[in-house]
């Protein structure tokens, strides 16, 4: 019994305070503590009981959660963990998700509100926002705030997106905002900001949006949604030479780029919704001409588009980006595919002396290709992963996604099979069934009815057979 540690003598408290708090910082969750986790390390004994709460590093960071009234944090217990932090910045996850929680959340919004000095990493998702909630975000000084982000699920009315907060934020980098009910009712007064990360998912014309990027010299990565177009000659052109990565999505794109130069652009994401209305005419020439006039040294092109004919302009884009190394073409519509296997063909390795189409790729992504001919794309990455091919200078595509809407046959399976063994990730071919009869589709709707008949009439089956079965049991016990 002697050599039984008692508690004064255990190797854990030996361990200094300051090398026990690090450990304690390693517990932690990777993204935000929640109001739990302290505790339940403060309940082991009463030496980490006094180490955690005399650590403010453990209470920099706050993860609430209000789905409904009875998952509402107590009020006292969010102020108890903001005061433990001490002057340390403070960052924190508000998530709300109940339609009617804006009464619930004013007085924990108040509560992060009185230490928004110390204010650093912020996210914020509510279900609705009203204009208390939005003055106690947005008003005040922020020195230390450096990335913020506020989605709204639900927008009953047009809030003015907040960006006259920049002005009250000196270090901020990155600013987020998910409404589609906003708008730019206000002037643009970015000041001098060094914002080089900036989102935008609400309704913005062309002129605001080029008015950001001009407001915006240090801007590196920017994503704007829901485009209005106006008339590109009255825009004034914009170079903006750090802007390396830009997502639009809208069916104005086109327009935004016809009046922008990005000669340090690495990273296009271009996607235009089903549900949207065509595209305007002359998209392609102006997005050719602004490959053209950039010259970037593009490495990911992202184009997903839907009754949109790629093919011709997107061939014309890829001359003007030989460093490319990620494609990614989808469609969710085959019937409406955007690219034919001439863009195969395109990226199949011709002999020497000829010039490979993008000879850096290294991973494709194509959803869904229509009419391919049997073993067109097996054909075309074997080319790529080739011996001669990487002699030749052309990169060994690593990764592949490929969906083919005709139907593929067993060539196509076995490229597929020794495409895997080679050591090529990802999915190299997806097939979408689709049952034909003559020049007529039947659709996958035909499919799944014929599917529910057959699973019913074997529940009736298996119902009488049941049914039977308990009646002659019943008629043998009589017996």
């Amino acid at each position: 019994m002697s050599n039984i540690p008692t508690p004064a003598r255990a190797y854990i408290s030996r361990i200094p305070p300051e090398i026990l708090g690090e450990i304690f910082l390693h517990c932690l969750p990777v993204d935000s503590a929640s109001l739990n986790t302290q505790q339940l390390l403060s309940n082991v004994c009463g030496l980490w009981y006094t180490l955690v709460h005399s650590t403010p590093a453990l209470w920099v960071s706050l993860n609430i959660t209000c789905n409904n009234r009875a998952s509402r944090p107590p009020l006292h217990a969010i102020r108890t963990h903001i005061q433990r932090s001490g002057t340390r910045p403070l960052s924190f996850v508000l998530h709300a998700n109940y339609m009617d929680s804006s009464e619930l959340l004013l007085p924990i919004i108040t509560a992060l509100a009185a230490a928004r000095q110390r204010w650093c990493n912020v996210r914020i998702d509510l279900a609705r926002m009203t204009q208390d909630i939005l003055d106690l975000i947005t008003l005040g000084d922020t020195p230390l705030l450096r990335s913020i982000q506020c989605g709204v699920f639900y927008s009953s009315q047009s809030f003015p997106i907040p960006l006259r907060m920049l002005d009250h934020c000196p270090r901020l980098e990155s600013f987020q905002w998910n409404s589609f009910g906003s708008r730019l009712l206000q002037p643009l007064k970015l000041g001098d900001t060094q914002l080089t990360s900036l989102s935008l998912r609400t309704a913005l014309s062309i002129s605001e949006c080029i008015a950001i990027l001009r407001l915006s010299p240090r801007l590196s990565s920017a994503a704007f949604h829901d485009l209005d177009s106006p008339d590109p000659s009255t825009i004034p052109h914009l170079t903006h030479h750090t802007l390396r990565t830009l997502t639009v999505v809208g069916v104005h794109f086109a327009t935004l780029l016809a009046v922008l130069t990005l000669p340090a652009l690495l990273d296009l994401d271009l996607k235009v919704e089903y549900a949207q209305s065509p595209l305007p005419t002359g998209w392609d020439t102006a997005l050719s001409d602004f490959f053209e006039r950039s010259r970037p040294m593009l490495r990911q092109l992202s184009l997903s588009a839907a009754k949109m004919p790629l093919e011709p302009a997107l061939l014309r884009i890829l001359i003007f980006a030989p460093h490319l190394r990620s494609l990614r073409l989808a469609n969710d519509f085959p019937e409406h595919s955007p690219f034919a296997p001439l863009i195969i063909r395109a990226l199949h390795p011709p002999p020497p002396p000829g010039t490979t189409l993008c000879p850096h790729l290294q991973k494709l992504v194509a959803f869904w290709i229509s009419d391919c001919p049997e073993g067109l794309c097996g054909s075309m990455l074997r080319a790529r992963r080739g011996a001669q091919a990487h002699a030749n200078g052309v990169a060994c595509i690593e990764q592949a996604h490929i969906g083919l809407e005709s139907h593929m046959r067993g060539r196509d399976l076995m490229d597929m099979s020794k495409l895997c063994a080679e050591g090529l990730r990802g999915s190299p071919f997806e097939k979408k069934f689709d049952l034909r009869l003559g020049s007529r589709r039947l659709l996958r709707p035909l499919v799944k009815s014929a599917y529910y008949v057959l699973v019913l009439v074997l529940a009736l089956v298996f119902a009488l057979v049941l049914a039977r079965t308990f009646a002659l049991a019943s008629t043998a016990r009589y017996i």
